[in-house]
């Protein structure tokens, strides 16, 4: 199974942070990164961490969440709110399709602050949005709680014999692709010009949900620069007063 890390997006309690590295060494994932985190460095979260202080030791701390998740194949995002476009995932599904993933694959589990959760642009750099069920009474959990929800799911599943996919592109690669695809859209006027992510999310949830693979990246990025070039000329054609029916493709 692919190696799995939890991001903690600007976390605000040490004993949260120490929480959390236990239940990495409870559930045998890969390490913990944090992104802007408070001083977790306290004897707090080291009594949190009992018997896991190897995790503390070694916490990768990052300045953004897009550096965080660059180098994972798989990103999901824990929110505890519906999404307005996208259908969230649950635990469950997370983990069977993380335990797909080949043993030299990165993987990552993202968790906002826990005042605020991950905001609708932080769930956007994640490929997949995961929501843990709840009682209605009282439906937001500690984020300690939430991880350690998350992460006995990917150890059950871990134990599981799935089919294998085929090996998938970075978060860094999908990106670069999917960012050439957001602008050749906007250049043909499919996607409206003000706001246009509000619109594009649904079109990142879909290529999260598909795993490009390295090659898909390509393929998708030369397809984005044929349409850009496609749109470039239609516009050219329109402003010497060609006929619209040509559309520049002739």
């Amino acid at each position: 199974m692919a190696r799995v890390r939890v991001v903690l997006n600007r976390p605000e309690s040490a004993s949260n942070v120490g929480a959390v590295a236990r239940v990495i060494s409870n559930t045998g994932l890969a390490g913990l990164d944090l992104v802007q985190p408070c001083d977790f460095r306290t004897v707090e979260a080291w009594r949190m961490a009992w018997r896991s202080e190897d995790v503390l030791e070694q916490v990768r701390v990052f300045e953004s969440l897009e550096e965080a998740r660059a180098n994972a194949v798989y990103i999901a995002g824990f929110a505890g709110r519906e999404g307005k476009r996208v259908e969230p995932i649950t635990p469950q599904q997370m983990a069977s399709e993380i335990a797909s993933l080949g043993e030299n694959a990165e993987a990552a589990i993202v968790f906002g602050c826990e005042s605020r959760g991950l905001t609708e642009e932080e769930l956007g750099v994640c490929q997949r949005r995961v929501r843990i069920p709840s009682h209605p009474s009282q439906p937001s959990l500690n984020l300690a709680q939430a991880v350690m929800v998350a992460a006995y799911e990917i150890f059950v599943a871990s134990g599981e014999p799935r089919p294998k996919v085929p090996e998938r592109a970075t978060a860094g690669e999908a990106d670069l692709a999917l960012g050439a695809f957001r602008e050749a859209l906007l250049e043909i006027g499919f996607l409206p010009p003000d706001h246009p992510e509000a619109r594009f999310v649904e079109w990142r949830e879909l290529f999260g949900r598909a795993g490009l693979t390295a090659r898909e990246t390509r393929v998708l990025l030369a397809l984005a620069r044929r349409i850009q070039n496609v749109g470039k000329i239609a516009k050219a054609d329109r402003a010497r007063g060609a006929s619209p029916e040509r559309g520049g493709l002739d």
